[in-house]
């Protein structure tokens, strides 16, 4: 039974080495490549380390702005997760969050984070097989 979960670690280990797609695109939240994103094989490239998808908001006295991008990214794959910045001056600030994924497609989400679901499966999983 240990053998077969060190084949199994080696494998997922092995899986990362390849490359994968990402999402890369930039627009405005109505575009195709914002809030309601619209996938297209158009907008996939090649990856070695990570996907990230960032959401921009610009506030100012003539308006709002929200730009999305997504893309591939030389940020290690240990570091996965997501980081938020924001800036103001007296008629404008500003807000990005930027998020890191390291599986194929994995840019296209509202929210990169992993649900609460997923986390539920895995310690349940993990747990589990701890008993064998």
């Amino acid at each position: 039974m240990k053998t077969l979960a060190v084949l199994i670690a080696l494998a997922a280990t092995l899986a990362t080495c390849d490359a994968f797609s990402c999402y890369s695109c930039s627009g405005s939240k109505s575009s195709s490549c914002g809030e309601i994103f619209r996938a297209s094989s158009s907008y996939t490239v090649y990856c070695y380390t990570a996907c990230y998808k960032t959401v921009s908001t610009v506030d100012s006295i003539l308006g709002s702005s929200t730009t999305y991008s997504r893309g591939c990214t030389s940020r290690s794959s240990y570091s996965l997760t997501c980081s938020s910045g924001s800036a103001g001056y007296f008629i404008a600030s500003g807000s990005t969050e930027t998020c890191y994924c390291g599986s194929s497609l994995c840019n296209s989400a509202s929210n990169l984070l992993p649900s609460i679901i997923q986390i539920v499966v895995f310690v349940s999983a993990v747990l589990f097989f701890q008993k064998f």
